[in-house]
């Protein structure tokens, strides 16, 4: 049996020293792991099967670390992170203590820059090359575009000032024509033309290509020249998403995106069982039937068409339902567009992709008071993808901006009440729901189905000694926490923006509150309440309850919750030493 070589690989230099006939076989196996991999711990598995011979051939003609590699994202880097000194590690993949599921200069000085969002590559490259200029240090940078990040103005920003600026910065373009779904817009149907050629030169760069992404030999002879480049080029490499495994490629919707956890049982794959009905599924159904109701509804999400579950909506509404690819800053602008023409946009995005649209929330829809609803999607703990994706921030900077209604669901019961609130308002709004399964409410706390207004009672003590003040799903958790102690209210918030403040103010009336919500407490509900307290002159003492003030990494996000003290046992312990505190509130 000829022994496996990818064992032997523990750096970059290792793969330079095997003999170039030995490149095909660390490819097969490169793919052979990541399949095994991603189906024992999921992950991004087709963008990282498209990329093997690349990043093979990337390590071949550049050495890492004096030559930085920045990767765009980190969906297609798997093969690298294995390269580098990580397989014995691998399988900790986005568990917590684990492996990064992006790129991570912490974990390895191979891993150039943190990414996690698309299309930062080739600003961050131009800007190291740039530092190494200024401060006399060789070595060669390049930045690997792939995975849709051509649909992202940020890209074309960097392609601009980095065609100006002459200097010999390596730009590989991994074309698979996806990003998550199959790209969107123009660009990606221009790279599949001559006119290709004429784009890239047009901006300043030396084009090569286009090449097979999948030719080792191709592939090393034409990074070999763009090394040798005093001027910036582009290495147009087209490559397969998804390549080497069956399921993936005949996934003509994603290719295999996110595939696992999986196995592979005589030739035919067999995944692991869906979990229950989620809250973007959820979300999904109520704004189909709002659609259904009300022409003038329509939804937009920035190349989230299948995390967010829209696939089925875009199937029903193809003429209502915009991918306009990984452009959030044009996604909220777009709204703003359809709204100023009496249209009602819905605009579904994660949490963690709204923060790079900021200035356009506040300038292109709130300052003119545009009926734009933000489903913000993945809010609070998501788990698996980590620190670059918790939704930690949505609540504390969106909050202090005027007319923006910010209003959350406890449960998928909440969904369509919050929804038509959010539809019937003559101005912007916000509704987050979190990432996760969905959960259910008491009967007896089942909304109506119509718009709803102010806070709403979980539990409400007639002779209240704390109060629970809470915002999202974590009021299950309160109410599970407040069980049977008599003396234990809770309230749900549900909006941020407007505060419910008679709701409040009573609830602060018996002078212990725990204020629980799934974000950051510089800023959120809990500073809400505080300033209340305070423009009142209501004494109360108040425990703030929330996400840290550090960036959380990746891990389960129920041990996460455990572990920070917002499940049930957390709420109770911490309401329980609020109580046994001296003095008066």
């Amino acid at each position: 049996m000829t022994e496996r070589l990818l064992p032997r690989i523990d750096s970059p230099a290792d793969v330079r020293a095997l003999p170039e006939s030995e490149l095909p076989r660390l490819c097969e196996e490169l793919r052979e792991e990541i399949i095994s991999l991603c189906g024992q711990v999921g992950g991004h598995l087709g963008a990282s099967l498209g990329a093997v011979e690349l990043i093979v051939a990337l390590h071949r003609i550049f050495h890492s670390p004096q030559d930085a590699l920045v990767f765009d994202v980190g969906h297609q880097a798997y093969a690298h992170k294995l390269l580098t000194g990580r397989r014995e590690r691998m399988g900790t993949l986005r568990q917590a203590g684990g492996i990064a599921p992006f790129l991570d200069p912490r974990e390895s000085p191979h891993d150039a820059l943190a990414a996690g969002h698309a299309s930062t590559a080739v600003s961050a490259a131009l800007g190291m090359l740039e530092g190494r200029r200024l401060r006399g240090r060789s070595g060669h940078v390049v930045a690997v575009l792939g995975d849709g990040a051509l649909t992202g103005g940020l890209s074309f920003e960097g392609l601009n000032n980095a065609g100006g600026a002459h200097l010999p910065l390596v730009v590989v373009l991994n074309d698979n024509q996806m990003s998550i779904s199959a790209n969107v817009g123009a660009i990606p149907a221009l790279l599949r033309t001559p006119q290709a050629r004429a784009f890239f030169e047009g901006l300043g760069f030396t084009y090569l290509g286009p090449v097979d992404g999948h030719d080792l030999g191709a592939l090393t002879r034409v990074l070999r020249e763009a090394r040798a480049s005093t001027r910036p080029v582009v290495v147009h490499a087209l490559t397969r998403k998804g390549r080497g495994f069956p399921p993936a490629e005949e996934d003509a919707k994603t290719r295999g995106h996110a595939m696992g956890p999986y196995e592979w049982r005589d030739g035919k794959l067999v995944r692991a069982r869906g979990g229950q009905r989620t809250f973007s599924e959820a979300f999904a159904a109520v704004l189909e039937e709002a659609m259904a109701r009300d022409s003038r509804v329509v939804a937009v999400t920035p190349a989230m068409l299948e995390g967010s579950a829209l696939v089925g909506l875009k199937e029903r509404y193809p003429e209502r339902v915009f991918d306009v690819g990984i452009a959030e800053q044009h996604a909220v602008t777009f709204c703003a567009g359809l709204a100023a023409e009496g249209l009602r946009p819905v605009c579904v995005i994660y949490s963690t992709f709204l923060q790079r649209a900021y200035d356009q929330v506040i300038h292109d829809v709130c300052l003119p008071g545009l009926p734009v609803v933000f489903a913000v999607d993945r809010a609070g703990l998501v788990g698996a993808d980590g620190a670059t994706h918790q939704g930690t921030y949505d609540v504390a900077s969106l909050r202090p901006i005027p007319g923006l209604t910010v209003m959350a669901p406890v449960a998928g019961a909440d969904l369509p009440p919050l929804l038509s609130t959010a539809l019937e308002l003559p101005g912007p709004s916000l509704l987050r729901f979190p990432r996760g399964t969905l959960l259910e409410l008491p009967e007896v706390l089942q909304p109506g189905p119509g718009p709803v207004r102010g806070a709403r009672w979980l539990k409400r003590a007639e002779a209240p000694s704390l109060a629970f003040i809470t915002l999202g799903p974590l009021g299950l958790a309160a109410l599970e926490a407040a069980g049977e102690e008599p003396g234990w209210s809770v309230l749900d918030a549900r909006f941020v923006t407007p505060l419910d403040e008679a709701a409040v103010l009573e609830a602060a009336g018996c002078g212990r509150v725990v204020v629980v919500e799934e974000g950051t407490t510089h800023g959120g509900l809990g500073s809400a309440v505080l300033e209340l307290l305070a423009a009142r002159g209501v004494s109360a003492r108040v425990r703030l309850l929330g996400l840290p003030d550090t960036f959380v990494p990746h891990g389960d996000a129920r041990v996460q919750r455990a572990e920070l003290g917002l499940d049930a046992a957390g709420l109770g312990r911490a309401a329980r030493a609020l109580l046994e505190e001296g003095g008066a509130a």
